[in-house]
C-alpha cells in the first residue's frame, strides 16, 4: 500500500513538475534551477539539519525556503547560508518550526493527505499546482511557491481549507515578480 501512495505521489510531482517547466522560458527555467541547485547544495555542504526536508523555490533570483524545520536557529542558518549563495537577490524565509515528534501512522496519514492535496491544486482551474509546493505535518499544510497573482494564491488556500482531514492551512506562497 505504501508503495502505491508513494509512486502516485512521485508520478504526480513529475507531471506537475513538466507543466511548470513549460510555463517558463528556457533562460528563466535554466536561472531559477540552477540557483536553486546551489542554494540546495550550499545547505547540504554547510550541514544546515533538515536541509533534505527544506523545499528550495527560485524566481528570478529570489529564493524561498518552505517546509518544517525543528528549531528557530535551523530556519535562521538555513537563510544566513542562503543570503550566502552568489546570485541570491534576496530571501524569504518561510520555514515553520515544528520540534514535535511524528508516529509512522501520522506520518503515513500525512503523504496521503498530501497527494490528496496536490491533486485538488492541479485539477483546479483556478490554481497552478505545479507551482505550489504542499508540506503537511499532523494535518497542518503548508502551501509555497511562486505563483502569478494575490487571486491564485487566495484561491488555493481556500481550496485546501475545505478538504475533509485538513486542520489548517498555512500560506506561504509568494506572488512572482
Amino acid at each position: 500500500m505504501k508503495q502505491i501512495i508513494a509512486l502516485s505521489v512521485l508520478a504526480l510531482a513529475l507531471s506537475v513538475g513538466a507543466i511548470t517547466y513549460a510555463e517558463k522560458s528556457t533562460g528563466e527555467h535554466v536561472d531559477d534551477s540552477a540557483m536553486t541547485t546551489r542554494v540546495k547544495f550550499a545547505l547540504l555542504e554547510q550541514s544546515v539539519s533538515d536541509a533534505s526536508d527544506i523545499n528550495v523555490e527560485t524566481s528570478k533570483g529570489v529564493v524561498q525556503l518552505a517546509g518544517f524545520v525543528k528549531s528557530d536557529s535551523i530556519k535562521a542558518m538555513a537563510g544566513r547560508v542562503t543570503a550566502g549563495v552568489d546570485g541570491v537577490v534576496s530571501v524569504s524565509n518561510r520555514l515553520i518550526v515544528r520540534s514535535e515528534k511524528r508516529s509512522a501512522g501520522t506520518t503515513l496519514d500525512d503523504g496521503i493527505l498530501a497527494a490528496k492535496v496536490k491533486l485538488k491544486l492541479v485539477e483546479n482551474k483556478e490554481t497552478s499546482g505545479g507551482k505550489i509546493n504542499v508540506e503537511i505535518r499532523d494535518a497542518v499544510v503548508e502551501l509555497s511557491g511562486f505563483v502569478d497573482s494575490y487571486e491564485e494564491r487566495d484561491a488555493a488556500v481556500q481550496l485546501v481549507s475545505a478538504i475533509d482531514g485538513v486542520k489548517d492551512v498555512i500560506n506561504s506562497i509568494d506572488i512572482t515578480r
